[in-house]
């Protein structure tokens, strides 16, 4: 399965779920970011570039989805996905705690982005704590599914990527 295929299964896999079985699963009205999910661990496993192609890509199926205007959440996704990969240059021997505040904090952003930008596009007012309640919430409950999610998303984003030169040690390290 070449590494594009495996993008696409994995984008719709994620949005057949999050609209499926996190529709069902709601607390105090806020499901699973799935997609915001999928977009951040992209940028993690894959670098800027592809992160930002298939953040893009999770933001144009999850307008889809939604009630939204077209390009609102890839607005959002693309931008996030490549700081997100960022951060993770600079915090690669991180362990596994610091590791998932790290995802709390960038799904808590990821949804108040996404949130005030439908502020600015005149979808909903915007109430400063509800969308901090929104954010914890949404943030928590992302995180909980994780780890799986990570799994497949490092198993499509990697495929193929070419070995990296870590200059640091002065030697060579293949992702994934």
């Amino acid at each position: 399965m070449t590494g594009r295929l495996k993008i696409v299964a994995v984008l719709l896999t994620a949005m057949t779920v999050q609209v499926t079985v996190f529709e069902e699963i709601r607390i105090d009205g806020v499901s699973v970011e799935l997609l915001l999910l999928v977009s951040i661990l992209a940028g993690f496993h894959g670098g800027p570039e592809r992160g930002a192609v298939v953040a893009f890509c999770a933001g144009l199926l999850h307008d889809s989805i939604t009630a939204t205007p077209m390009g609102l959440h890839a607005l959002v996704y693309a931008p996030l996905a490549v700081a997100t990969s960022h951060l993770e240059v600079r915090l690669a021997r991180s362990t596994r705690p610091f590791l998932a505040v790290g995802l709390a904090v960038a799904m808590a952003v990821g949804v108040c982005a996404t949130m005030l930008a439908g502020g600015l596009f005149g979808l909903h007012d915007v109430d400063v704590a509800r969308l901090a309640r929104t954010a914890l919430v949404a943030s928590l409950m992302s995180v909980a599914v994780a780890v799986p999610t990570s799994r497949a998303v490092c198993w499509a984003v990697t495929g193929g990527l070419p070995v990296d030169v870590d200059v640091r040690d002065s030697g060579v390290e293949s992702r994934g």
